[in-house]
């Protein structure tokens, strides 16, 4: 449950698959990611990303050992992961933004408000949107923290 010290009340087990040197499958990790990032208030866990489109394999390594804690001016290939925003006292301040980016986002828990420069779309669980580059922002207006699942693919703008 969160609280007033700690609003983040989410955890993810992600199960990471590769292929070993034999070409046998395996799994390399199982557990809840240590690769957190805050930012305005919200908590980001990065489960996985890629460099470019299509991504190389087979993977070796897990790419988030190199940590979260920094974010492209430019998004290339992928980014996987989740964001945490707590409502209340905690919702976070999110500024209005965009990126050159496609994002595919799922409401997993509570209520969000999607907020673009001529219109607000409230969000429950099972709800999904498709954002293409376009400035918006985030509100959280409920006293329930909203957990979201995303996929940000990068982009190029053409005009």
């Amino acid at each position: 449950m969160a609280t007033e010290t700690d609003p983040f009340v989410h955890t993810t087990r992600r199960v990471l698959t590769v292929e070993g040197e034999d070409g046998k499958s395996f799994v390399m990790e199982d557990g809840e990611p240590e690769d957190v990032l805050i930012l305005n208030g919200a908590r980001m866990v990065r489960l996985w990303q890629t460099d470019d489109v299509p991504a190389s394999i087979p993977v070796q390594d897990d790419v988030t050992d190199d940590g979260l804690g920094r974010l492209p001016k430019k998004f290339g290939g992928t980014r996987f992961y989740t964001a945490e925003l707590p409502g209340g006292a905690n919702a976070p301040q999110i500024p209005m933004h965009t990126s050159d980016s496609v994002d595919y986002i799922a409401v997993m828990r509570g209520e969000i408000v999607l907020v673009t420069d001529k219109e607000e779309v409230t969000l429950r669980p099972g709800d999904t949107l498709v954002q293409t580059g376009n400035n918006h922002t985030w509100l959280n207006r409920t006293d329930e923290v909203a957990v979201l699942l995303v996929v940000v693919v990068g982009a190029e703008r053409t005009s």
